[in-house]
């Protein structure tokens, strides 16, 4: 069934677990999301990557398809735009249907980055559409700890409190530590800060660049306070190192490709699903 972030961040809140939130790239890479979504009985947040404005516009033919695909699902799934970028951007992922968008002016400065949130929490009232926002910044490598040190970009508790409270989102993307891709170095997570965040904090956090961070800060991560975990990077390339394997050993056998991505995403999806504690939450 098609819900909105919302449904599925707050029965996470309440029992203590976090929604997994994987990109997607193709209609098929969500079917077969929701195919091990099903399996194991666990919430899923289908998250589509950001596009230009230009792409979106003629994306919206295809929105319909996606949300029949989530419809028909045994298991709760949201529809998710994951980092856009801009107001208009939003506001076209609203009226396409997406069942939640998140709007990322965390690069921006505070003011710049409460007043595009607040414009997007305002064009997703009227549709109950469920917004995500992000303070502080999460980058990838050298901007983030693992990489050069650098903690400037890192979430302010008390900043992240007030933004709250002013934009009534409906859930808080938080930078502590973590990087999107891949990680160079071992991953830093702080947990201090994660605790001053989340207790300050009412609505669902929200772990950006899972991949890579380790299974026991995930756990520790989840315990913290964080409700939505992205994922991505830990599930493109294997998929794509078992396509490229399968292909070139069976060439002339290609009928048995999607077996192949179909494993290899039910035994990464699995994985999270476990470390998370959403697996059999459905």
């Amino acid at each position: 069934m098609l819900v909105t972030m919302e449904t599925l961040l707050h029965p996470a809140m309440e029992k203590g677990y976090a929604v997994i939130a994987p990109d997607f790239l193709t209609a098929g890479m969500l079917r077969q999301y929701i195919t091990v979504a099903q399996r194991y009985r666990a919430p899923l947040i289908a998250s589509y990557p950001p596009l230009p404005i230009d792409a979106l516009r003629s994306f919206r033919r295809w929105l319909p398809k996606l949300r029949a695909i989530c419809e028909a699902a045994s298991v709760p799934v949201c529809l998710h735009l994951d980092h856009g970028k801009d107001v208009e951007t939003c506001r076209l992922a609203i009226e396409a249907g997406f069942s939640s968008v998140m709007i990322d002016g965390s690069a921006l400065s505070l003011p710049q980055n409460l007043a595009m949130t607040l414009a997007v929490k305002e064009a997703a009232r009227p549709r109950q559409i469920s917004v995500e926002a992000e303070i502080g910044h999460v980058g990838s490598g050298g901007s983030t700890l693992e990489g050069r040190g650098d903690a400037t970009c890192l979430t302010d508790p008390d900043e992240a409190r007030d933004f709250v409270a002013r934009t009534g989102v409906d859930a808080l993307a938080v930078s502590i530590g973590t990087q999107h891709g891949r990680y160079t170095g071992a991953p830093r997570i702080d947990f201090e800060r994660l605790a001053c965040i989340q207790s300050r904090v009412s609505v669902p956090l929200v772990l950006h660049g899972g991949s890579g961070t380790g299974d026991d800060n995930i756990r520790r991560a989840v315990t913290g306070g964080i409700r939505k975990i992205n994922v991505f990077t830990d599930i493109i390339r294997p998929y794509l190192l078992a396509s490229r394997d399968y292909l070139l050993k069976n060439p002339h056998r290609p009928s048995g490709l999607k077996t192949r991505q179909q494993a290899t995403i039910d035994e990464v999806l699995r994985h999270y699903f476990e470390i998370s504690g959403s697996l059999g939450q459905a």
